[in-house]
């Protein structure tokens, strides 16, 4: 069962909201957590070793259409965002 349609969410969201690129993560000090939606394994990639490859202008939830998963191999299915500092305790948990 599919609770959200991530493809019509994310065409229906494009022409409004700018994705975070990755000079921006550079300027945050923040790195990109990874989330393998096949088995659930994650990780924390260095943003600087993304950037050299991508280069500046990447859209960080895009960098996970060149990632492999390293417990499973998937390279379909990844999911990327910024790595936002922890507050404590979980604020939201992914979907």
């Amino acid at each position: 069962m599919r609770l959200f349609d991530k493809q019509k969410l994310t065409q229906d969201t494009k022409d409004t909201l700018s994705a975070i690129l990755l000079h921006d993560l550079i300027a945050e000090k923040l790195d990109i957590f990874c989330w393998c939606n096949k088995c659930n394994h994650n990780n924390i990639i260095a943003t600087k070793l993304v950037m050299e490859k991508l280069g500046p202008n990447y859209p960080v939830p895009e960098v996970g259409r060149n990632l492999r998963c390293g417990k499973c191999n998937n390279t379909q299915n990844i999911a990327t965002r910024p790595n936002w500092p922890t507050h404590g305790g979980q604020i939201a948990r992914h979907m």
